[in-house]
């Protein structure tokens, strides 16, 4: 993790506060009061799109514009720099990813009442020891792998043949989903049945099943990845900001039209991460980066919101990392016998709310704590990178 003290460099400022708005999303919908909520704050069962299953896919479509913006500096052209900075990217966000597990796992281990016999190095011992049932993917880790293997593409591909190794890798998992019982919820699923042969059952998501973010499932997050450097390249080399927006726009409605239209034949699903699924969020995505562009960029709009979420966007990952590591003091290490996850939702928004707006308060109110930090950070001009 490196930290800089100087200013981004200028660029579209709608990509920074869309990349605002699916860091800000992913940490509200990540941190609920209760398990109960309202119904747009909940991903879909299985198939179907809800507002909470698109933040993540936007930034993965973000981050591929990124990555056609950061290497074109390199002229696209393989170099000791340009590598050393791509693999060890995507090995911070996939260590980091696991560090966080492990670290949550490590500390739910010195709590538990199962180890409270036990004497200090003895607790230390058993509760740091969980390598052999830690989950090796998730969300972090897909961020890396897909960023790694898209800059990869990116630098050994001519990219006018990354659209058709998209097609060819949305055709090849979705006659893998269809020959092989792909859209099962259950063990039977052929997603499930390479995860547990690779990996291990113990080192998957164990509340679903198959795990959304396991290895088969790479495969079009990747494609989706590369989808948004194809965006990168068609739009960001174009010197007029109103050509850039209605480029934007019709990418974006092409893309949806398409998604949607293809879903009779191949359902929308995040937990499987459909070609459908990916393809309708790349569209919604291009869309929502045209409209800001154009209110903010072109129409020159700024006020606190844009402002409000441009601290997020300045440093997206870290902050993402920061909420995961906030979960330690505040919603599993117990103060006074209680978490103040606890403290608060339970003794002082649930006697005056429904538990869904409790739930929702508290949401809010942890995006708060974490944008309070980043505002420290963006206001000393500190921009950290991962």
């Amino acid at each position: 993790m490196a930290t800089t003290v100087a200013h981004p460099k200028q660029r579209i400022l709608a990509l920074d506060i869309l990349r605002g708005i699916t860091i800000a999303g992913m940490i509200l919908v990540n941190n609920p009061g209760f398990d109960q909520t309202y119904a747009p704050l909940e991903h879909a069962d299985w198939f179907g799109l809800t507002p909470t299953d698109l933040v993540f896919p936007f930034f993965m479509f973000i981050m591929g514009i990124t990555t056609y913006l950061s290497l074109k500096k390199f002229k696209f052209q393989w170099s000791v720099l340009c590598a050393r900075k791509i693999f060890k990217r995507a090995f911070l966000l996939w260590f980091i990813g696991l560090a966080i597990s492990w670290l949550i796992m490590f500390t739910r281990g010195m709590i538990s009442p199962d180890n409270a016999a036990l004497s200090l190095p003895q607790k230390l011992l058993v509760s740091a020891n969980t390598f052999d049932h830690i989950r090796i993917l998730g969300v972090l880790p897909r961020l890396g792998i897909c960023y790694g293997l898209a800059a990869v593409i990116a630098l050994s591909v001519r990219h006018k043949l990354i659209p058709w190794l998209v097609a060819v890798i949305f055709i090849g998992y979705y006659i893998l989903l269809v020959c092989c019982n792909g859209y099962a919820h259950d063990a039977s699923n052929i997603l499930a049945i390479i995860d547990d042969a690779i990996l291990g059952h113990s080192h998957v998501y164990r509340w679903e099943t198959p795990d959304p973010e396991g290895l088969l499932s790479t495969l079009p997050a990747l494609a989706h990845v590369l989808i948004g450097f194809c965006v990168g390249k068609y739009v960001m080399e174009l010197q007029n900001l109103n050509d850039k927006i209605e480029r934007l726009f019709i990418i974006g409605a092409l893309l949806t039209f398409a998604g949607f239209l293809l879903a009779y034949g191949c359902p929308i699903s995040k937990k499987l991460w459909t070609p459908t699924f990916a393809i309708v969020t790349c569209g919604l995505g291009s869309t929502l980066l045209a409209l800001l562009t154009w209110l903010i960029d072109k129409q020159s709009h700024q006020d606190a919101a844009t402002r409000f979420f441009q601290v997020f966007g300045v440093n997206p990952l870290a902050l993402y990392v920061l909420s995961d590591l906030l979960l330690i003091p505040i919603s599993i290490v117990p103060l006074a016998g209680d978490t103040v996850q606890s403290m608060v939702c339970n003794g002082i928004l649930l006697p005056v709310f429904s538990i869904k707006t409790a739930s929702l308060l508290w949401a809010l109110l942890y995006v708060g704590i974490n944008w309070c930090i980043g505002l420290i950070l963006f206001k000393k001009n500190i921009f950290i990178k991962l």
